[in-house]
């Protein structure tokens, strides 16, 4: 996983918690304020419970004072009828009705005093006023006179212990509507007031149609269980409502609040909504932050990512300030090693090159020697000796010339290389020459395959016969007696493809991509120093080619190695030099 999926993995790890948090915030949130509103519509439906207790109250008061009157007791009705009116018109009633123990009206202000009158519309009360001698406050009935729905307070009027009279003053249902207007509900909300019964008493909206009918079954029922609470349900005109109700311990009277669900939810997902982009919002802002800051960590990591790939290559490194104190650490690291390798690098090549000309002299001189001894009489041992030497110094040539092409590879440096347009079949010609003797066994076959008229490729001829060395050493070396090795050649475009492959076991397929790098050994040779492959590849990288191992069936292992074709303007130019196209060794 790369450093910036990291950092956005930990920024995500470290926000999901709060991200979580905020979700539970917000849930808490919306029960918290769906809470507060059903608290304060209830809250609402109190105030008007005991409103509505006040206004009958206040009306039971002014009837118990006025059932007083001397014009009572003298049994005068005309006179008291007089002062009935009189009252009437301070108080908050719609008329008052003077009822004797049959139930008859003896007195209504709806009507002229003297005027036929009917019974009482509300006997029940008037019965128990009657036999109790108490004040009662009605349910709502149909008023005989006015021929609508009516609330009574009904007071006795005394003689002594003896009731005499049940003295009552009506009220409108729009009379009651007034004290629910007086609150002002919300717009859209509707309240109600409900007598003992559940009948609507007075409405907020659409009386005229409700007034007198029973209120929702749910919230009677919910009502008949608690003095007071919250349910969801219908009203009576069936839009779903948020209900809230309030029964007064003095009259048995309700009042009920209903929210619309729609705008009840409306309003809480309005300011949910707010809580929500404000936290995605931050969330977001925390995002960004946190993906500018990854970047600038992550940026100078992939500088040091180019820079060590660089080094890798053998170019010089020179690391710029990272604004990041563990990234400049390793960036001067980085430069530190750069200079180490190149003045190694410098050294290696300098030796390897500087090697070259005093061997070139002692094998010279070698050859000299021997030519010289083979003329001595009894020079036999000495030409033995000297030949011994000769090969010794073959070797240390072979040595001194890996190590130069070591330091040539990985410096990069192809002006180091004697390029020329070479001719692959004479590039296999004299491997498969130099290999002669070997084959010469006859336990080991060596067989060329290329085609006429492969294009010249553009190289260094004695590195390329020194990979051809090694690779025919190594096949030469693992191939089982009997057995063959197969050299290789064919036209691509661009460039031309060689190939070596040997017989036998297959190597595992582990080795086959580790087998090019410095210090490999195949398991069943531990002879050298394991810097044949690597040099291998060092040089055909230098020469801007490549090379890699493959699995073939029936054999061990095939090595392939790309050259780039021979430029034309190479070609013209080694035709200017009149430089022989295969180059002399």
């Amino acid at each position: 996983m790369r450093a910036k999926q990291q950092l956005n993995w930990l920024v995500q790890a470290l926000l999901l918690p709060a991200a979580l948090a905020a979700a539970l915030l917000i849930v808490h949130s919306f029960r918290q304020q769906r809470a507060v509103v059903e608290q304060s519509a209830l809250e609402t439906a109190r105030a008007l419970t005991q409103a509505v207790d006040l206004e009958l109250a206040s009306g039971r008061t002014a009837l118990q004072v006025l059932a007083t009157s001397p014009h009572l007791a003298a049994g005068d009705i005309g006179a008291f009828d007089r002062q009935a009116r009189a009252v009437l018109s301070q108080i908050h009633g719609n008329n008052i009705t003077l009822t004797d123990r049959s139930g008859q009206q003896r007195l209504n202000t709806l009507q002229p005093f003297g005027q036929a009158l009917p019974h009482n519309g509300n006997p029940e009360v008037v019965r128990r006023v009657f036999q109790t001698g108490q004040a009662f406050v009605s349910d709502l009935y149909l008023g005989p006179v006015s021929r609508q729905p009516v609330i009574g307070i009904d007071v006795p009027v005394l003689s002594g212990d003896e009731v005499l009279y049940d003295l009552s003053m009506g009220f409108f249902p729009d009379r009651l509507g007034e004290t629910l207007k007086r609150q002002k509900l919300p717009a859209g909300w509707v309240g109600a007031i409900l007598d003992s019964q559940g009948f609507v008493v007075a409405r907020t909206r659409e009386a005229e149609r409700y007034v007198g009918q029973r209120a929702a079954p749910a919230l009677l029922q919910a009502m008949a269980g608690a003095s007071e609470g919250r349910l969801e349900t219908d009203a009576l005109d069936g839009v779903p409502v948020v209900s809230v109700f309030s029964r007064s311990g003095v009259s048995s009277w309700s009042v009920a609040i209903g929210i619309p669900r729609a705008q009840f939810e409306h309003q809480l997902w309005v300011s949910v909504a707010w809580l929500l982009g404000g936290t995605l919002a931050l969330l977001a802002a925390g995002f960004a932050l946190a993906r500018r800051l990854g970047e600038r960590m992550v940026r100078p990591i992939s500088t040091l990512t180019h820079h060590a790939a660089a080094l890798g290559r053998g170019e010089n490194v020179r690391v710029p300030p990272l604004d990041l104190e563990e990234a400049d650490e390793v960036g001067r690291a980085l430069d530190a090693a750069s200079r180490m390798l190149r003045d190694r690098e410098d050294i290696l090549a300098f030796v390897s090159h500087d090697l070259r000309n005093p061997l070139a002299m002692l094998m010279l001189n070698i050859q000299v020697a021997q030519r010289t001894a083979r003329k001595l009489p009894g020079g036999e041992p000495l030409y033995a000796l000297l030949e011994r030497m000769e090969q010794s110094g073959g070797r240390m040539a072979g040595m001194v010339d890996d190590l130069l092409a070591v330091a040539v590879s990985t410096r990069r440096r192809q002006s180091m290389l004697k390029l020329a347009a070479v001719s692959p079949l004479w590039l296999l010609q004299r491997s498969r020459e130099a290999f002669a003797p070997l084959v010469a066994r006859g336990d080991i076959e060596l067989r060329v395959e290329a085609a006429d008229g492969l294009p010249d490729v553009q190289a260094d001829a004695d590195r390329i016969l020194r990979v051809f060395a090694n690779l025919l050493d190594n096949a030469f070396k693992f191939t089982q007696r009997p057995g063959r090795v197969l050299l290789a050649a064919s036209a691509q475009e661009g460039f031309v493809r060689f190939s070596v492959a040997n017989s036998g076991p297959p190597l595992p397929p582990e080795d086959l991509s580790r087998m090019f790098l410095p210090f490999w050994q195949a398991s069943e040779d531990r002879r050298g120093a394991g810097l044949g492959m690597a040099i291998c590849r060092s040089i055909i990288e230098t020469h801007g080619g490549c090379i890699w191992a493959s699995a073939e069936a029936g054999m061990s292992v095939r090595i392939f190695f790309d050259l780039p074709v021979a430029t034309a303007s190479m070609e013209e130019r080694e035709d200017r030099d009149a430089t022989p196209t295969e180059p002399a060794m």
